[in-house]
């Protein structure tokens, strides 16, 4: 079996990953009690809350907020800060994870506006900086696409939303753990990430980082859910102040401490050596691909700098994309057909109605896998050249 489905989740895991989720299914619930092992639990759960805010470049580790996954996150700001009658700003590259949410605010009176994600930097930001004009309560957006290897011009469109004091909200689940990321850096407002992709932990977890006037904004508006915090049993609403304030119930702790071993294993083999893999094994496989007669590559007219790949490559086969999916799994290659939960972004790089083939890589990947997965798919599109050839006669 080789597995080039990364973008969907990491199946390969350093062994720090699985020595977590031991030890954490043998404590109690963090913050919810004063024996010892209640308090292991909070203990490691601060420290994965300390991990993350120092590796992502946030000021105060109370703003980082656990969820159950990146995409209720998103859910969870958007409907927190987009009031009915409001505006909010997204790119044509999204994938569903914020298009659904922003789509169903629509439905309550909400203006969703769309800049062109897929362009020059130039033609992006200028796109961008003409949406602002409109004034939107939030603008949401990918750093990296989950479909091609195209990466927004993050910085910038950063810079644009202080000027225009507009928060921004970084869609991470793509670029986190591919290449170094820094709230401070960036100038971003907020950003959101899954536990089970780049950052090599579980399913299970996604982290709200939220810094400047979105925190202040998340703090200051009316809760989505409410639950247990831990904290202020008698109130009738949640805390005032984040972490607390966004996590209600009980957090899933093994999933949230699997996301800290990954991030802790991701500092020590270094940004650096984790780029330089996976853009060549991008550089590797993308040139396999275009010597494969009848395949093609897509998205890729504007490829992102070296070292910010997000490790996607997308391919089509004249509308015979199922049919070379399904030889290709019944050789043991796990790679995505389909549309990718991101139908703005096929449709943007004219890939909308057939979809495409996606081979999204890992740092664990190795060169001999993509050789031989090359090996096999080109073996693939000739048997169907030859079916189709015997059917014409």
């Amino acid at each position: 079996m080789i597995y080039l489905d990364s973008g969907a989740t990491s199946l390969y895991r350093p062994r720090e990953v699985y020595r977590v989720l031991e030890e954490t299914l043998h404590l109690g619930n963090p913050g919810r009690g004063g024996h010892r092992l209640a308090l292991e639990a909070s203990k490691s759960l601060f420290a994965v809350r300390e991990k993350l805010c120092t590796h992502f470049g946030l000021d105060d580790a109370a703003g980082v907020c656990f969820f159950y996954n990146a995409t209720t996150a998103l859910n969870v700001v958007l409907k927190t800060l987009v009031p009915p009658g409001g505006r909010v700003l997204i790119s044509n590259m999204e994938h569903n994870a914020v298009r659904r949410p922003a789509l169903a605010l629509q439905k309550k009176g909400v203006t969703v506006d769309y800049f062109e994600g897929y362009g020059k930097k130039e033609e992006i930001c200028a796109s961008f900086q003409k949406k602002l004009g409109k004034h939107p309560d939030l603008a949401v957006f990918l750093i990296s696409s989950n479909i091609c290897p195209v990466t927004l011009p993050v910085k910038e469109l950063c810079a644009l939303c202080r000027k225009a004091r507009v928060p921004s909200l970084l869609d991470a689940a793509q670029a986190a753990g591919h290449q170094p990321l820094s709230l401070r850096e960036l100038q971003a407002d907020g950003m959101v990430v899954p536990s089970h992709k780049g950052l090599l932990g579980i399913a299970g977890a996604g982290a709200l980082l939220a810094g400047g006037p979105l925190r202040k904004a998340l703090e200051d508006r009316e809760t989505l859910l409410e639950g247990g915090s831990g904290i202020r049993s008698f109130d009738s609403g949640m805390p005032e102040e984040l972490p607390e304030r966004l996590e209600w119930g009980t957090p899933a702790l093994p999933a949230i401490a699997s996301l800290g071993a990954g991030v802790e294993y991701l500092e020590k083999t270094g940004y650096e050596e984790i780029s330089s893999r996976i853009s060549a094994l991008n550089a590797r496989c993308r040139e396999g691909i275009g010597n494969i007669k009848g395949l093609q590559l897509r998205g890729m007219e504007y490829n992102p700098p070296k070292g910010q790949e997000s490790g996607c490559l997308l391919f089509t086969c004249g509308g015979r994309e199922q049919p070379l999916a399904q030889r290709l799994y019944d050789r043991g290659i796990c790679l995505r057909e389909g549309f990718h939960c991101a139908p703005l972004a096929h449709d943007r790089i004219g890939t909308g109605k057939t979809g495409g083939l996606r081979a999204s890589f890992s740092l664990f990947n190795r060169p001999e896998q993509i050789d031989r997965f090359l090996e096999i798919l080109n073996q693939c599109v000739r048997e169907m050249d030859a079916d189709s050839s015997r059917r014409e006669d």
